[in-house]
Formats: structure tokens, sequence, C-alpha cells
């Protein structure tokens, strides 16, 4: 899933999904760290990674299998334990962004954050 190019379109669609939540956000610039945005506003700041996948996501899929080198490089960030980063993914032919919480031992899919006014359609 990491193979290729950077996904350009995909992080500038992700800049405008943002800002639809009242993020504002600073592309990252340094090309060792693998991570495509940091977010933030008032109450809360974060890391995402972008990322498409070009086949329909299995319900029963696990994130840990489909994400395995992403969610490595994510893990690995120089960040503290406890800042949040995210996996935002999508697929070639859905609209709709599933944020992925990721944790040290875990990967949460978000289904609803009122703070942001995110609903996911696809979560369980």
């Amino acid at each position: 899933m990491t193979r290729g190019q950077k996904p350009v379109a995909m992080i500038g669609e992700a800049k405008k999904f943002a800002e639809q939540m009242g993020y504002r956000w600073q592309e990252n610039t340094q090309a060792d760290l693998g991570y495509d945005l940091f977010i933030f506003k008032p109450e809360t700041a974060c890391i995402v990674r972008v990322r498409q996948t070009r086949y329909r996501i299995d319900p029963e899929s696990f994130y840990e299998d489909l994400l395995k080198d992403d969610l490595r490089i994510v893990r690995a960030l120089p960040f503290p334990h406890w800042f949040p980063k995210e996996i935002w993914l999508r697929t070639q032919h859905e609209r709709n962004w599933r944020r992925l919480r990721i944790y040290p031992e875990s990967v949460g899919e978000i289904g609803w954050w009122k703070p942001d006014g995110y609903t996911n359609p696809y979560s369980r």
C-alpha cells in the first residue's frame, strides 16, 4: 500500500476535508518523516497520514493486516506516544474518508466525533 509516489491529489482532498471539520493544516515538508499533514484547531491537534487503496475494504478485514507498513511508519514517528496520530483512508471509488486513530498497540476506527462533526458511514 505504501508503494509508489506520494498521493498528492488525495492529500489535496484531505486538506479540504480537514477544513470542513474546522481544522487548519500544515503540510509535511520533511521527506524523512512519514506523515502528510499536521492538522490543528484551538481544541486539538493531530498528525495525519493519507492513504488510498484500490480495492473495497471488507468490513471483516483487520487494519493491522491491510495497513501494516503505514502503521509501522506512523508508530515510529518522533512524537510523544500520547500525541494523536491518524491514517485517513479511502478507496478509489468511495467519496468518504475513514479516520483511523493509531495507538501503540491497536487501531481504532472513528465512527462519530461530535467536535469535528464527523460521521463515518462505514463504521461497524
